[in-house]
């Protein structure tokens, strides 16, 4: 059985690979980039900081807290909203098996513009309460 952070990023990946639309902005998803991750697309999404998943009460119940990076080399901040909002509408649809997704916390979105000048940087921050079968 795979540990809840496991099966939540296996069902993201997943999740991001199949979505046509997700994928027509961008090049890929990716937990370590490749060393020109923007493709044609101009555009790809990573796996940023995670906290480790913490048990609360009685019952098994784990918090992943995790962020899912956006990346656009497109010029101004369209493109990056437009990553964001589809992944935000993607992930609001994953769910785990052996791992039951019991709760999801409040979205946090920003957007900063790296210091090369042209790339925008979407930070999309989640949490999931998960049910720890493990």
């Amino acid at each position: 059985m795979a540990a809840p952070a496991l099966e939540l990023q296996a069902a993201i990946v997943a999740a991001v690979r199949a979505d046509a639309a997700l994928m027509a902005l961008v090049s890929g998803i990716y937990d370590l980039p490749p060393a020109d991750p923007f493709g044609a697309a101009q555009g790809y999404i990573g796996f940023g900081p995670e906290d480790a998943p913490t048990q609360t009460g009685c019952v098994d119940l784990v918090t992943v807290t995790l962020q899912m990076d956006v990346w656009s080399r497109r010029v101004g901040r369209v493109h990056c909203k437009e990553i964001l909002h589809e992944l935000r509408r993607v992930l609001r649809g994953v769910a785990t098996a052996e791992n039951p997704i019991v709760s999801r916390g409040e979205p946090f979105e920003r957007i900063l513009r790296d210091p090369d000048g042209g790339t925008h940087h979407g930070i999309l921050q989640l949490s999931f309460g998960m049910e720890s079968r493990g």
